[in-house]
């Protein structure tokens, strides 16, 4: 991803600016399930429905390449993942998650997920998140690249 400066970014100079709770659903609030905060994170196609309208999610710093993402109902933490990327121009960026299928000469398939995490001077965490996938059927090629950013406000 491509990381450009944007208005009203906090400078960071170290991962541990991004701990805290933050809201599980987006401020904007379009297409609740997918744009939660969780499903943004964990990269996946499938969506996770656990109760996220009244989800928190805590963010906490291990070590200088990972967050550790937490879904919490109340205080009780249900679920855990480990986000590896790099802190990079003020925002964190996740690995990329590729899958390639490749069946030489007749069918191949690449697909790439990823986000970055940033935080605006409103105290909210932002969330671009990239996905595009290309692939070829004998000689005939196909792709398609969307790119969402989404707002979560700092519960705590």
């Amino acid at each position: 991803m491509k990381q450009t400066r944007k208005e009203g970014m906090l400078e960071i100079s170290e991962l541990k600016a991004f701990d805290g709770i933050y809201n599980n659903v987006s401020s904007q609030e379009e297409d609740a399930e997918f744009s939660s905060l969780w499903n943004q994170l964990i990269l996946r196609d499938k969506i996770d429905l656990l109760d996220f309208r009244n989800a928190k999610i805590r963010l906490s710093t291990i070590g200088n390449n990972q967050i550790k993402a937490t879904w919490l109902l109340g205080d009780t933490a249900k679920k855990s993942i480990l986000l590896d990327g790099k802190l990079k121009d003020n925002y964190f960026v996740s690995r990329h998650n590729r899958i390639i299928i490749p069946i030489p000469l007749i069918y191949g398939q690449i697909k790439n997920n990823q986000f970055q995490l940033w935080l605006g001077q409103d105290n909210q965490l932002h969330l671009d998140r990239l996905q595009n996938r290309w692939g070829w059927v004998f000689v005939f090629l196909a792709g398609a690249d969307n790119t969402s950013s989404y707002k979560y406000e700092k519960a705590k």
